[in-house]
């Protein structure tokens, strides 16, 4: 039943978590049933996610001479999670999409940060050496060997591609889709945290640190590596995923974030994610896979069969559109967010109880209406700035959350997971009627 209900209700499952393919479906095969436990941090707030720009004008895909023919300068002041933002978010870069000249150079760019404390995964001199090429682009993939367990992996990543000048704007001046918060601050966690592990001491078990292209065409990145992979799949502990970080949703929610899929490792795996949360002063509220419509890069590791959890701030209205700048990033909000993978990283590879995939994990909990509920109340003072349809939306959404919660756990059926998937779309639909600002801004 619960398989039936994924596939008759994931149009309407909360796009809370999603990020990123173009055609915005869930991958093939992402109907694993994966349970949610929320379990949110000390005082969980809400976590909002908008998608749509009022009035935006779709530019296509313009073509532009502004790659500078020479190549971002990688700083030692990039070394930090901003730096790394800038870098790939910069007008130069271009957007980013997959075998343009903005790519390449993103592909500089990360070798420079991944070269200075990790191992290449391939054979090759340079920079080829940490190259895996695929028919629709290239991954980037180091390796930072691990000492007694190394031959146990845990996988770190983030999809560095974006869409060049292929987005919409509300500024018909500004065409270049820099994909900030989606996905340049994604990789600067990803590397941040990867750094820090390796400044530690070597870890036991040996880390891969892969950066995704061609995640925005329907997640063919991580998709081919799933197929050949560097390390095997049976030997990996977990992957962390990060797509969307350091965005800021409605005003009332800038100190909260989303875990999506920590119940695919079982309940060690919800305790490893909640803890390393707590390293954090975000609110992260866990959420089950479904509420991250299978839209990015973890979902290619759970049809695996490996424990996978996915960061995301959700999509607002700057999310893909050439408003997605370096404005639109949070840089307070993105290093706590550091933070929490650099605690989680460390944990996974270094535990002896490591997390074990639970593939029979149902579809949606009561727990999910709680730490719903605990996402949407805060922000009721924001809902007017939504429109008269956003607000009614979102307003619909905490009576019947309210409603779930009030009947109790045990009068949680799968008429009850069709109301909280429903209204969470609704919720989201209306975040789409909201405007993109930029971070910090009331």
């Amino acid at each position: 039943m619960h398989r039936i209900l994924i596939g008759s209700i994931c149009g309407l499952a909360l796009a809370t978590a999603a990020c990123s393919s173009d055609s915005d479906s869930p991958a093939e095969g992402s109907d694993v049933s994966t349970a949610p436990v929320v379990n949110t941090a000390a005082d969980t707030k809400p976590v909002d996610t908008k998608r749509v720009d009022n009035g935006a004008v779709d530019t296509g895909a313009v073509e532009t001479d502004l790659l500078a023919t020479e190549p971002v300068e990688d700083t030692e002041g990039a070394r930090d999670a901003r730096g790394i933002v800038e870098m790939l978010a910069s007008d130069e870069l271009a957007g980013r999409d997959n075998f343009s000249d903005g790519s390449i150079a993103a592909q500089e760019v990360l070798y420079g940060q991944l070269s200075e404390f990790a191992e290449p995964a391939f054979d090759g001199e340079g920079i080829d050496g940490y190259l895996q090429k695929f028919p629709d682009g290239t991954n980037i993939v180091a390796v930072i060997p691990g000492t007694d367990l190394a031959d146990e992996y845990v996988v770190i990543g983030a999809h560095y591609d974006h869409k060049g000048s292929n987005c919409r704007t509300s500024d018909p001046a500004d065409h270049i889709c820099n994909g900030a918060t989606d996905n340049a601050a994604g990789v600067a966690a990803a590397i941040a945290a990867a750094r820090h592990e390796t400044a530690a001491g070597p870890p036991r078990r040996t880390v891969v640190v892969a950066l995704w292209d061609s995640e925005e065409d329907g997640l063919l990145g991580s998709g081919y590596y799933a197929s050949d992979p560097v390390v095997p799949m049976e030997q990996t502990v977990a992957y962390v995923n990060f797509d969307i970080q350091g965005s800021d949703l409605l005003p009332s929610m800038a100190n909260s974030t989303i875990a999506v899929g920590a119940e695919t490792g079982g309940p060690t795996f919800v305790d490893s994610v909640t803890t390393a949360a707590g390293a954090s002063t975000l609110d992260t509220a866990l959420l089950s896979v479904i509420f991250g419509q299978g839209r990015s890069d973890h979902v290619n590791f759970i049809n695996k069969g490996v424990p996978a959890v996915f960061f995301t701030d959700a999509t607002n209205a700057c999310y893909h559109t050439a408003q997605d700048d370096v404005t639109a990033v949070d840089f307070d909000k993105l290093d706590q967010q550091v933070a929490t993978a650099t605690a989680l990283l460390a944990d996974l590879a270094s535990t002896d109880a490591v997390p074990v995939f639970n593939p029979a994990a149902p579809v949606a909990t009561y727990d999910d209406a709680l730490a719903l509920l605990a996402i949407a109340e805060p922000a009721q003072g924001d809902f007017s700035s939504l429109g008269a349809e956003g607000e009614a939306l979102s307003t619909q959404l905490l009576v019947d959350l309210q409603a779930l919660v009030d009947a109790g756990p045990d009068a949680f059926t799968d008429e009850s997971i069709g109301t909280l998937l429903g209204g969470a779309a609704g919720f989201i639909d209306a975040l789409t009627m909201g405007e993109c600002i930029p971070a910090g801004s009331s």
